[in-house]
């Protein structure tokens, strides 16, 4: 094999490498992807109506986030549970608090987020009882530095704590736990 194959090979591998960690960078690029919050509202409707509970609390399954979203997972599918929840709020409580949560920060502003690249920041995306009218982007939400994600989940565990929400002492202990493993 002559020198010149040789190194057109090596070139020719170099380029497809390169082209293969481009592609890599790209489909690996963002965390977590949000799912549709009308999407989301509207499964919370659809068991408000099927369970009876138009009192206006979302579900609450004891006071365990992940066992509380299940309750909507009927009606939204598994994805829900890329969200981590805090049970024990209303649709009409302050829109600063948490309701849910992705479990790891992103670079997506929304689930229809084309905007975004992997030198976007990457944030906490939480969603407030409103949902869908609850944040500044197209299907509300909102994305938080780490300092003020924090600060917004003990703001709602107070709130719950305040208002003697159901099993409020267990969403306490779930989040304490959840806020420890963040290195934020």
């Amino acid at each position: 094999m002559s020198t010149l194959k040789r190194v057109a090979r090596v070139f020719i591998g170099g380029i497809a490498a390169l082209a293969l960690v481009v592609a890599a960078l790209f489909v690996l690029r963002s965390g977590p992807h949000p799912v549709c919050h009308r999407a989301v509202d509207g499964a919370f409707q659809e068991w408000a109506v099927e369970t009876g509970h138009t009192n206006g609390f979302y579900p609450n399954a004891d006071g365990i986030g992940s066992n509380s979203l299940a309750m909507i997972e009927p009606f939204f599918g598994h994805d829900i549970q890329r969200y981590a929840y805090i049970p024990g709020l209303r649709f009409d409580d302050p829109k600063d608090l948490v309701l849910m949560y992705l479990k790891r920060e992103t670079h997506y502003s929304w689930h229809g987020d084309t905007e975004h690249t992997i030198f976007s920041p990457r944030r906490w995306m939480v969603v407030s009882p409103d949902i869908v009218m609850g944040g500044p982007y197209p299907e509300g939400g909102d994305l938080l530095d780490g300092p003020e994600f924090r600060r917004r989940i003990l703001k709602t565990v107070a709130f719950l704590r305040e208002h003697d929400r159901p099993n409020w002492q267990i969403v306490a202990k779930e989040q304490e736990e959840f806020l420890k493993s963040v290195k934020n």
